[in-house]
């Protein structure tokens, strides 16, 4: 079979930019400001957004408003908008904010779980029951967002049969779908391909994801890998904000995949996305111009097509 033999008819866009981009940032960006993002992006036609984080406003001060963006944002039809919850409290507040879907958050590295959540990995997944029971119970979709799936800055490389052990104990609480995220972005296609089978091998017929993060510019050839086992629902977030755990120094900029660049591999390959092209890419230069972030795309750069293009034909002119 080729490559184009497997690719998937469509796939699925999350925008992150709301809950991982804004997380990242050192300064709190407005509500105001926040809630003119989030509906530019829900005219995008991007399928899904997580418009933030229901944690304690202490862990994360940048989201403190998550409520209060949840309640102000113009809801558009067709879009899920779905945010992040660490635990139950989390979800209780989901509820009351009347979220399409939750990100149910657990790590699969223990180090990292006692480290981000204070809590053991066992503790977590005890509480994905509550979660899935209680979100269900208001028609909420879960999603099991599965950190350090494939690496861990404190354990290294993660066992791929701890990554399908979690997996194996999300699906026994009732989640409707899992992401793996490449929480540090080192993971590599074959690492993919093998995780993702095994999990489908495991689990037929499951919803998974990728959460993607680029610190070793693989990030595409991810999805590429990702697309042709069968998944079909990426998470990226607009000029790439977000990510940055614990990075080299010099790789501050490099966070998670810029979804411009993911919609333009896709449409480039006549992959489904069902995302305006024109539309994300202003939206990418507008929240570059707000946050004073510069080009942290290849699609902000002028990488396209058109942009290379036109670039080769002006000089052209000049010479």
């Amino acid at each position: 079979m080729s490559l184009l033999d497997s690719l998937p008819e469509r796939v699925h866009v999350v925008e992150m930019l709301p809950r991982d981009g804004f997380q990242r940032l050192d300064e709190f960006v407005p509500t105001d400001e926040k809630v003119e993002i989030i509906d530019a992006l829900s005219d995008t036609g991007v399928d899904e957004i997580e418009l933030s984080s229901f944690t304690h406003p202490k862990a994360v001060p940048t989201l403190r408003d998550a409520d209060e963006v949840a309640t102000r944002i113009t809801r558009r039809d067709g879009v899920t908008y779905r945010a992040l919850v660490p635990n139950l409290r989390g979800m209780e507040r989901a509820v009351e904010a009347e979220v399409d879907k939750v990100n149910a958050l657990v790590t699969v590295s223990e180090t990292y779980t006692a480290k981000n959540q204070n809590r053991t990995r066992e503790e977590v997944l005890a509480e994905m029951d509550d979660i899935v029971d209680l979100a269900h119970d208001h028609g909420i979709e879960v999603e099991a967002g599965m950190g350090t799936s494939f690496y861990c800055p404190y354990e290294g490389a993660i066992d791929p049969a701890e990554t399908l052990a979690v997996v194996d104990s999300v699906v026994d609480s009732g989640v409707d779908e899992v992401t793996l995220a490449t929480t540090m972005g080192l993971a590599n296609p074959v690492e993919i391909t093998e995780r993702f089978t095994a999990a489908f091998e495991a689990h037929p017929g499951l919803d998974m994801g990728l959460h993607l993060h680029d610190t070793n510019g693989m990030s595409l050839a991810n999805t590429l890998a990702a697309m042709a086992v069968g998944v079909d629902r990426f998470d990226a977030s607009v000029c790439g904000l977000g990510g940055g755990v614990v990075l080299p120094g010099d790789m501050s900029g490099v966070g998670n995949t810029p979804t411009e660049d993911l919609v333009q591999m896709l449409e480039r390959m006549g992959v489904g996305h069902g995302v305006d092209f024109g539309r994300i890419e202003a939206a990418a230069h507008d929240v570059s111009d707000r946050l004073g972030l510069g080009l942290t795309s290849h699609v902000l750069a002028g990488g396209t097509v058109e942009g290379v293009l036109d670039t080769v034909a002006a000089d052209g002119e000049e010479n």
